[in-house]
């Protein structure tokens, strides 16, 4: 079944986008690094500012390992995660049941 706007088509060809984008932008990013300053950096439309900071970073590997083995001290995180996998030929389409559901994903 062929289906012409379907969401997980679009969001696959959203991502591909995206990533050309990230791909670009970090590109575009690592000549203002190489320069190795900071400061303002004019444009037509708009300026880049690039500053420099720096942040304490806790280090849980100076922990004892008693704490690192106590599970008190942890907590348990759930994460949902959404890829894209190539589909292999002649595997069947399914369909989400709900039309609403389809435009939520469409209005994303």
């Amino acid at each position: 079944m062929y289906m012409t706007r379907s969401p997980v088509d679009e969001l696959a060809r959203l991502r591909a986008k995206i990533a050309e984008l990230r791909a670009r932008e970090a590109a575009l990013e690592a000549r203002f690094i190489e320069c190795n300053d900071t400061g303002r950096f004019p444009g037509y439309t708009c300026d880049v500012v690039v500053s420099r900071t720096a942040y304490q970073v806790f280090d849980i590997s100076k922990l004892p390992q008693e704490m690192l083995d106590d599970d008190r001290y942890y907590a348990t995180k759930h994460v949902t995660s959404i890829r894209i996998e190539d589909r292999e030929d002649g595997m069947d389409v399914i369909a989400l049941d709900d039309p609403e559901e389809i435009e939520v994903l469409e209005s994303l």
